[in-house]
């Protein structure tokens, strides 16, 4: 599925998902195939339709999201002759990966947010720096996404001077 995000020459997006899955490996060392098969695929339709929420904290675009994804990934699974209680369980991971809802949503959501923090805040700060946004702006986003996490796990993971996070870039 992230030969969608090569086609579209998007790297990072390549790179998201697989973090994604790296910190779903992290947060549920015995994650199923199906939460891994939703952290490579719960963007999926950035891959196809471009980054058109940008960045968005608005709920109903968030909704519209998470809903073309898990159309997406269904429709791709269902395409490679899935199971469908497989395709019905990444469905529906991913249909809440931006908030999270029962237990291994929030695994998702989770891992979602330490990339975001690792990979992607740098490049937003430097986003809202061009657009002529400011500090507070950036920071009502950060306490936006900080603010989804759900485990405690991923809450010490993200606040640990450990964790590459260099907002001093931004």
């Amino acid at each position: 599925m992230t030969d969608v995000f090569i086609k579209a020459n998007d790297p990072m997006g390549v790179k998201h998902h697989e973090r994604v899955d790296y910190w779903i490996t992290q947060l549920e060392p015995d994650a199923d195939e199906a939460l891994r098969t939703a952290a490579i695929s719960h963007d999926i339709e950035r891959g196809i339709n471009g980054d058109w929420k940008a960045s968005s904290m608005d709920p109903e675009k968030l909704r519209k999201h998470q809903d073309l994804c898990a159309q997406i990934a269904g429709d791709f699974l269902e395409k490679e002759g899935a199971d469908k209680d497989f395709i019905q369980r990444v469905k529906h991971l991913i249909s809440s990966h931006e908030y999270g809802g029962d237990k291994d949503q929030n695994i998702l959501s989770d891992a979602d947010r330490l990339t975001f923090f690792e990979n992607v805040a740098v490049r937003h700060a430097k986003t809202y720096k061009e657009k002529g946004k400011t500090k507070e702006e950036m920071r009502s986003k950060l306490d936006f996404e900080f603010d989804k996490i759900h485990s405690d796990k991923a809450r010490e993971i993200s606040q640990s001077p450990l964790f590459p996070l260099p907002i001093s870039e931004a």
